[in-house]
């Protein structure tokens, strides 16, 4: 059995498929073997995972991220991640090491709410859709402006996480530790299954929607724990409106609300504001109706990688409408304003 320096000289083959069958069981039964070992692999993982986010940007500021790495480094002090970056330097660019570090530090917040339990926060930007994998092996899909909070490693009673946004979950099975996310008003409780959570405080609504397995809706209070409401089965969409403690449930074709996570849009018989809503998330602009009479107007269609204008003139091609571009301002530190577009009746 390899040592505990060859094992996490092993992690970064482990992300980048490079290890052999042996070394992957080997990897494994190490990560199995303890908390702490699931603890160390989880850590390596977020900085792996921000590192693979960065080379998809475009240009950063090296000189800066340098200062900016020395400053948090000496306050935060934490060996852990000092040994987990000499790792990541073994199989990085030098300039990409430092500003990698300097992402997560800066994105990746990390909170110890207990003494004997730390907590990451990752965010998605706008526009930008990711997939993460949990301590206990479950798979999430964050959409675009969506914070997911979850420990390091999951307490021996329960696994919980909080998200802001919509999230797409692949619960892994254990039937003696439920998973549950807390989106606020609901909590979800699972032992193992799928299903697609949203609840953007922009939107003003907590929406669920259960792919397979079941899941239990329980009421968030501080005072009645676990307090059961509903249990959903597969193809029902659960909606909580803010102000309202009324929960609405109804058969869905579930493909269209969860599309997303394979980079598809699906519209089906949807409302023009449900259109631009969705538009705006996903592309990360702002596009306006500039009448009241445009929100009658009904879409279906199916989109994958179409760019955003070429979306725009295929709605032009179902209704009436037209677009108007609106030119983007600088701020004062050179990056420029969210796209706006405005909607408006052909005449």
């Amino acid at each position: 059995m390899k040592t505990q320096q060859e094992i996490e000289n092993l992690l970064p083959a482990w992300f980048e498929g490079a290890l052999s069958p042996d070394e992957k069981d080997q990897l494994r039964s190490w990560k199995e073997a303890s908390d702490e070992n699931a603890r160390v692999f989880a850590e390596f993982e977020a900085v792996w995972q921000q590192t693979e986010r960065l080379r998809s940007m475009k240009k950063y500021n090296e000189q800066a991220a340098l200062v900016e790495i020395r400053r948090k480094i000496n306050q935060q002090q934490k060996p852990r991640f000092l040994q987990l970056f000499k790792t990541v330097a073994a199989v990085l660019l030098f300039p990409l090491l430092f500003s990698s570090i300097y992402f997560f530090l800066h994105n990746t917040q990390s909170e110890a709410v207990f003494a004997e339990q730390q907590w990451y926060t990752l965010k998605t930007g706008s526009g930008m859709r990711s997939e993460f994998q949990l301590p206990d092996g479950t798979k999430v899909w964050l959409n675009s402006n969506t914070t997911l909070r979850y420990p390091v490693a999951f307490s021996a009673a329960v696994r919980e996480v909080f998200i802001s946004g919509e999230a797409y979950f692949d619960v892994a099975k254990n039937q003696h530790k439920p998973f549950m996310v807390n989106t606020g008003k609901l909590t979800i409780q699972v032992t193992g299954t799928e299903f697609m959570a949203s609840n953007y405080p922009d939107d003003k609504l907590t929406e669920i929607v259960l792919v397979e397995g079941s899941v239990n809706l329980c009421q968030t209070d501080a005072k009645v724990k676990d307090k059961l409401i509903r249990r959903m089965q597969p193809g029902d969409r659960a909606i909580l409106e803010e102000g309202d403690n009324k929960l609405f449930i109804e058969q869905v074709n579930v493909a269209k609300y969860v599309a997303w996570k394979d980079g598809r849009l699906i519209f089906r018989d949807d409302a023009m504001t449900e259109v631009v809503r969705r538009l705006n998330r996903w592309y990360g602009v702002d596009i306006q109706l500039n009448e009241e009479h445009l929100e009658d107007y009904v879409y279906t269609a199916t989109f994958e990688d179409e760019s955003l204008f070429q979306v725009l003139d295929l709605l032009k091609i179902s209704a009436p409408i037209e677009y108007t571009i609106k030119q983007r301002e600088q701020r004062t530190d050179n990056t420029f304003s969210k796209m706006e577009i405005e909607i408006s009746r052909k005449k």
